[in-house]
């Protein structure tokens, strides 16, 4: 019988790293809003251009953070992954904001380089004052943003190969937003709380039918394939990364090498509405095929819930608990790719936050199912 005791351990784990959020000082998180707005307010005419620099799952906790910043106009955020976008102009203004754990990804490094000879601005976050990043951006007189790695004797399981580091990264940016409009520093704390709340309500998940999502999502031969449209994506693909490592064969759907749904497969779709229009395409489609649906979601009234419901299949489900005065904001009910409402588009990461943390348990209690331990992931790991 799997057991859910490092599940629980995970959160609890996870909840500190939050809390250790919660207390950076005031002057710390008021010079990161400085330098961001300094760059998103700046009185000049050229597009501003913020590139998000980082490798694995720190890139998409920062990818996170740059679709929100589309509000900003003329403000345009771009990534390694934009095929189109991703060259740097001296026409523009441009700004690298860059993280790095270990601060030792040479990749990052040389970005870092590149954007100093360019005469970009630059950010680093970074958990290592002693790494190469970090000298490198103090020798270009960039900011630095140091969230250290808590003090606690934790087994690695729980928080595995620099988890830890990217769920931080992910909350404090969320958490940096609403003060960037006023330099409001205040409006940080205020927003890191609301975080706290709701990843608290992890807690509550019920034990046995954790425990049994676990064993039916674990105890099989086929391939994992992940799925999520903006921001529950780049959960998605960190969960995928993570599955990975464990040494199972994991695609994102939609991948150009992604093959298609075989029976004995399992489709683990992230939506925080439910009614993601391309994700209920996806299950429709893993149905047909005779895979079996894994759906992660906030919204017990949506689409996605509905269609497993007329499948027999509900106790698939999991729901990512929120506060109930957050209910509201994933009841869009006919979202895409390329059409959604104004709200959807700026609202909070407290799904994405919430089922970061979630999915981070699950791969602890994985390492348990499995027997694997961090030495056989990180062999795996880029």
């Amino acid at each position: 019988m799997t057991s859910t005791a490092k599940f629980y351990d995970s959160i609890d784990i996870q909840l500190k790293f939050l809390e250790q959020l919660r207390h950076i000082p005031e002057e710390e998180i008021g010079g990161l809003i400085k330098v961001l707005r300094d760059f998103i307010f700046q009185a000049d005419t050229k597009q501003k251009v913020i590139y998000g620099i980082g490798e694995g799952r720190s890139a998409l906790a920062l990818y996170d953070f740059l679709h929100q910043l589309l509000k900003y106009e003329p403000l345009f955020p771009a990534t390694l992954d934009d095929p189109i976008r991703r060259y740097f102009d001296p026409d523009r203004s441009n700004m690298i904001l860059s993280a790095s754990g270990s601060g030792g990804t040479e990749s990052v490094i040389n970005y870092l380089e590149d954007a100093h000879r360019l005469g970009a601005s630059e950010i680093l976050i970074t958990a290592k004052s002693n790494s190469p990043a970090y000298t490198k951006i103090k020798s270009h007189n960039g900011f630095v943003f140091l969230i250290e790695d808590i003090k606690l004797e934790k087994p690695s399981e729980l928080a595995v190969m620099g988890s830890e580091f990217e769920l931080k990264l992910c909350t404090l940016l969320n958490s940096v937003l609403p003060a960037l409009d006023s330099g409001d520093v205040s409006l940080y704390y205020q927003q890191m709380d609301h975080y706290l709340k709701n990843a608290r309500l992890l807690r509550n998940l019920e034990n046995e039918y954790l425990r049994s999502w676990i064993d039916k999502l674990l105890n099989r031969r086929g391939h994992f394939i992940v799925d999520g449209v903006g921001r529950s994506g780049f959960v998605a693909k960190a969960l995928g990364m993570r599955m990975t490592h464990l040494g199972q064969h994991v695609y994102i759907k939609g991948d150009a090498t992604t093959p298609s749904f075989v029976r004995g497969d399992v489709y683990i779709p992230i939506s925080g509405s439910g009614n993601t229009r391309e994700i209920l395409e996806g299950m429709l489609k893993a149905r047909s095929k005779g895979v079996d649906v894994f759906p992660i979601t906030v919204n017990k009234s949506s689409r996605m819930v509905e269609l497993l419901e007329e499948w027999g299949y509900e106790d698939n489900i999991i729901f990512i608990p929120v506060e109930e005065g957050d209910m509201g904001i994933f009841h869009d009910k006919t979202p895409s790719k390329i059409r959604t409402t104004k709200l959807n588009q700026m609202r909070p990461s407290i799904s994405e936050i919430n089922s970061y943390i979630f999915t981070n348990a699950i791969i602890a209690s994985a390492i348990d199912f499995l027997g694997v331990d961090e030495k056989y992931m990180k062999r795996i790991h880029w």
